[in-house]
């Protein structure tokens, strides 16, 4: 044979030589999920400040990562002097705020009473002055005025009567020729009385032209004034008091605003003040960070978790371990795993500390929506493991979780399926001389890189698969 035949045949004969085989047959077949999990406590304290006004938690002291702790022990103590120091400031600027308040309400009160009052009051004082005005336009006045002329003509008059009189003495006494003591002494007298009505008329008169041209005029000029003040006053009033009063009652309302915001302020203050002593609640384990929905998140915490650190307000910054929390194991699996897992199925953890041990797990819980990173969070329960194997929260674990036992079945390398355009499934199955023949086959179960065959294949069939066995080297001549 030529050299380039056999070459030829070499090559041809290469896919026989570099193609698997697989002899079906039924064999027990368990269907397992592997999945890597974490070791935390199946219960936790959380810790963290919820403050309403204060921001400043400055550490001064803390209980290191994995430390123990005796309930009731400080965990953290943190920098209270400027807290203490406002709360002691508080105490006067309250004191102060209620004493102001208080006298507020007494004048609000005050003037809720004399407001009406008031405006009675100014109200009856115009009216009185429009009756008073009135009166001294309608009768007062024309009266002084009639009273004044009165007096003037009585005046007149007066004199009148005693010139005539005195007149008449002397025309008695002259006819009589003779003028005795007593009668000189009448007619002195009645001289003395002209005199006096002569003055009395002259007073009369100038008090006459004064009240006519100046007294009365002037009292018609006040009492207009007056009644325009009382007018002043009685418009003024009525706008003003119920004003003053209005304000002073938004006053206080803002002024008991204020002491209600700042009361509450204080309450607050104080409440913050005693979230600042932050003491284990229970013996356990201090672990720095958050341990919580089966993840266990340090890496914020160790920003701050030190002497002179601030711990950022509502952030859980430690996490404390009861001693008697049992230990269990968290995963987070995808959608292909979390459809074959059920709760109550069983399996094993090699710790990654310890790999050659195995504890006995079961799934205590399985979530039925995926979180927001698009995994499955499951909780599996962990038997206690042999002496010496030591185990704390946030090491690893390897997990193998059976999800099925079918007993004895035909099961074929999954890669030895093949698909077809219309989605279903064939095999090469080896015929008499080597011959491949393409069987379609249905399916079941996949696990570990094997599949069930419902139907399609018999015991002892050879499978052609690509698996293809590793080379021999040629013997050494």
């Amino acid at each position: 044979m030529k050299p380039s035949s056999l070459f030829l045949t070499a090559f041809l004969a290469l896919p026989a030589a570099f193609a698997g085989e697989f002899k079906v047959e039924k064999k027990p077949f368990k269907a397992t999920v592997s999945l890597d999990g974490v070791f935390l406590p199946d219960k936790v304290h959380p810790l963290k400040i919820d403050p309403k006004v204060w921001a400043d938690f400055t550490i001064k002291e803390l209980v290191g990562q994995g430390s123990p702790v005796k309930k009731g022990a400080p965990v953290v103590v943190l920098d209270t002097k400027a807290i203490d120091r406002q709360l002691a400031d508080d105490t006067d600027t309250t004191s102060l705020r209620k004493m102001t308040l208080g006298v507020g309400e007494l004048d609000l009160a005050n003037l809720e009473k004399t407001t009406p009052w008031q405006l009675e009051a100014a109200g009856r004082a115009y009216e009185r002055a429009k009756d008073d005005h009135e009166y001294f336009v309608e009768v007062a006045r024309p009266l002084q005025e009639e009273s004044t002329e009165r007096s003037l003509q009585s005046a007149e008059r007066y004199l009148e009567s005693a010139t005539e009189e005195l007149n008449q003495l002397l025309k008695m006494y002259k006819e009589d020729d003779l003028t005795e003591e007593t009668e000189e002494i009448i007619l002195k007298r009645q001289r003395y009385a002209v005199e006096s009505a002569e003055f009395r008329l002259k007073s009369v008169k100038l008090s006459t032209k004064r009240s006519l041209e100046v007294a009365i005029p002037r009292s018609a000029i006040d009492q207009e004034q007056a009644l325009k003040d009382a007018e002043v006053l009685w418009k003024t009033a009525r706008e003003n008091l119920p004003t003053a009063l209005q304000q002073k009652r938004l006053e206080i309302k803002k002024l008991q605003l204020e002491d209600k915001r700042a009361s509450e302020k204080s309450t607050e203050l104080k409440a913050d003040r005693a979230q600042m002593d932050l003491q284990a609640s229970a013996d356990g384990r201090i672990y720095h960070g958050e341990i919580s929905n089966g993840r266990w998140s340090s890496a914020t915490a160790a920003k701050f978790m030190k002497v002179g650190g601030k711990i950022p307000p509502r952030i859980i910054f430690a996490s404390l371990i009861p001693a008697d929390a049992a230990m269990q194991l968290d995963a987070f699996v995808d959608e292909t795993a979390i459809a074959k897992l059920k709760k109550g199925q069983k399996g094993y953890v090699a710790p990654v500390s310890s790999p050659r041990s195995r504890l006995s797990v079961e799934l205590a819980e399985v979530a039925d929506h995926p979180a927001v990173d698009g995994k499955y969070h499951v909780v599996l329960k962990v038997s206690a493991g042999p002496d010496g194997l030591h185990l704390v929260p946030g090491m690893k674990g390897k997990v193998k979780i059976t999800t099925g036992d079918e007993g004895d079945r035909l099961a074929i390398p999954a890669n030895a399926l093949h698909e077809e355009a219309d989605g279903s499934y064939s095999v090469k199955v080896k015929g008499e001389e080597g011959k491949e023949n393409k069987v379609a086959v249905a399916v079941g179960t996949e696990s570990n890189g094997k599949i069930v065959v419902l139907s399609g294949l018999e015991e002892g069939q050879v499978l052609i698969t690509p698996d293809a066995p590793a080379p021999k080297s040629a013997p050494q001549k």
